[in-house]
């Protein structure tokens, strides 16, 4: 698997941040992705209540980050150029960061 590692030092609030690897998705978290025109659009079947939700899509080329941010009770899906993107991301807040080459 293709780690990136990067010699940041990432606090909040006076608390330093552990890393986060992004997993491969598991069954409740697969990343659909289908191309429409110029884009892919990214689609994940899972839970999006208060307490359990996608918080957020990226499509990650070597040059940009597209974020898209998701809210509890709405739709967990996302459109990015495919301009070079090499990687796409989904952040359960549950069960962390998962990671699909498109």
């Amino acid at each position: 698997m293709d780690r990136y590692v990067t010699g940041a030092l990432i606090s909040c609030c006076g608390i330093t941040l552990p890393p986060i690897i992004a997993e491969e998705p598991d069954k409740d978290h697969l990343l659909h992705v289908e191309i429409v025109e110029d884009e892919y659009y990214v689609t994940i079947d899972h839970p999006m209540t208060k307490d359990h939700y996608i918080s957020f899509l990226a499509a990650v080329s070597d040059e940009r980050l597209q974020l898209v941010k998701l809210y509890p009770e709405a739709g967990a899906e996302a459109r990015f150029k495919i301009d070079h993107v090499i990687r796409i991301y989904a952040y359960c807040n549950r069960h962390g960061l998962f990671q699909k080459k498109p």
